[in-house]
């Protein structure tokens, strides 16, 4: 365990001038954006209008028709509806000119132009059989977990004009590994080795960060959010991901959710194993639809009686759960996981609105129309320093420096959010804490 001179140092570290924000103030937009044309119809908005509009109108439809074959045929118009408006949505963000890029430079940088970052895995994908690591594991399912570990390079000095974010998630042929993140290599590894693997890191840093990521994130996303992750934090451990198979494409909403479902029995053996390594912290972040993964799984180990020793932190980023059955269903199962919890939310959050296009209940991560308390969490709205970089807002927990030092302070010095001196706002007992 780290001692506090060392966790203040680390965190000292991470909010000095080395980890400046360095502000390009010409209008970007984000990664995914590169395969929408700019000038895209100027009456999107009108579009999506009129969808919503008919959308409300076919699912009114469907209350009312009591055979199963019109409903069926009415269920179909809605969707392709819904897929519509998910690709108008995120293409309506492309066309904003107010962006800017919030790039960060690497705490305490050493002179190389680039480093390597080596993360291990747990995922139910199946491989396809290429060996290129961006194409190694697909979309499809595996009966059981691959086991093994990544090794992504990444710049020392990211700079304005020096961080291409395109080919930082959509690797370009000849990446510049002193501009770029490179995923270099993906290892697979049998259990055992693995497990000897990792228990030899933890013999030499003792801590844990595990990731599970979300909705429209490829095998490759997920290592590299992971690799990032652990060095912008100055993760002072191991870091591992557990990657189920989401389809990586906007209109894979329907897809990954069937897929985050079936993966729970997969995700609940990777926590045994995790259980089992003998970290002396383990912190769990999940990011947008995987929290479904994690706190429906979590919820199960709790009734029965299984934990994961020494599990200090559940991080909930831009979670993509319906409310009511968070409040309702997941939270009292959770009584006996005695863990400090905190959610990340914001109103800025694009995928989280789509999300609302396919369901009519509200997010736990969405702040518009009013931040959601919850029992037992610690919520803060991160709207005013979630940028919109990448996956159009939805990635604030490896984009802003802000969330990051945010993060640092809860995993180094074990600071609820108090502590941490965020401005609180809200009457007890449904107070909220805000990022600034």
């Amino acid at each position: 365990m780290l001692s506090s001179v060392l966790r203040l140092a680390i965190v000292a570290i991470f909010l000095s001038s080395s980890c400046a924000i360095a502000q390009d103030m010409t209008p970007r937009v984000s990664a995914p954006c590169v395969a929408v044309k700019q000038s895209a119809d100027s009456g999107i908005g009108e579009k999506i209008k009129a969808l919503s509009t008919k959308a409300d109108d076919l699912k009114a439809q469907i209350a009312k028709l009591s055979k199963e074959q019109e409903r069926i045929a009415v269920d179909k118009q809605l969707k392709d509806i819904q897929e519509q408006l998910l690709d108008l949505v995120f293409e309506q963000e492309c066309t904003r000119s107010d962006l800017t890029i919030q790039v960060l430079r690497g705490p305490n940088d050493p002179p190389t132009k680039w480093i390597e970052i080596t993360t291990y895995f747990a995922t139910n994908r199946k491989p396809t059989g290429s060996t290129a690591p961006e194409d190694f594991f697909g979309a499809e399912r595996a009966s059981d977990n691959q086991v093994g570990k990544t090794i992504v390079s990444i710049p020392t000095a990211r700079k304005p004009g020096e961080l291409n974010l395109p080919s930082l998630w959509r690797f370009e042929l000849s990446p510049d590994p002193s501009k770029h993140f490179v995923f270099k290599q993906v290892v697979p590894l049998d259990s055992a080795t693995a497990t000897s693997e990792i228990a030899k890191e933890l013999a030499k840093k003792s801590s844990l960060l595990v990731f599970v990521h979300g909705y429209n994130v490829s095998f490759a996303d997920a290592a590299l959010r992971t690799a990032q992750l652990a060095h912008d934090l100055s993760f002072p451990g191991t870091a591992v991901f557990f990657s189920w198979p989401s389809a990586g494409t906007t209109k894979g909403y329907w897809h990954d959710e069937e897929a985050v479902e079936l993966s729970e029995s997969a995700f609940d053996s990777f926590l045994d194993k995790i259980a089992g390594l003998g970290a002396s912290e383990v912190f769990l972040i999940a990011h947008s639809m995987g929290n479904r993964l994690v706190m429906t799984v979590l919820e199960d180990r709790a009734s029965k009686g299984k934990t994961i020793p020494n599990l200090r932190e559940v991080m909930l980023a831009a979670p993509d759960i319906n409310a009511e059955i968070f409040r309702e269903k997941i939270i009292p199962g959770l009584a006996a996981l005695n863990v400090h919890r905190t959610i990340y939310a914001s109103s800025s959050d694009v995928a989280l609105r789509a999300s609302k296009i396919v369901h009519d209940y509200r997010r736990v991560g969405e702040t518009a129309g009013g931040v959601q308390t919850f029992n037992g969490f610690e919520t803060v709205d991160a709207t005013s320093v979630a940028p919109v970089i990448r996956s159009f807002g939805h990635s604030y927990v490896v984009d802003s420096t802000k969330v990051l030092g945010d993060i640092a302070d809860t995993l180094y010095l074990h600071f609820n959010a108090d502590q941490r001196s965020l401005p609180k706002e809200g009457t007890p007992p449904e107070n909220w804490w805000v990022l600034k």
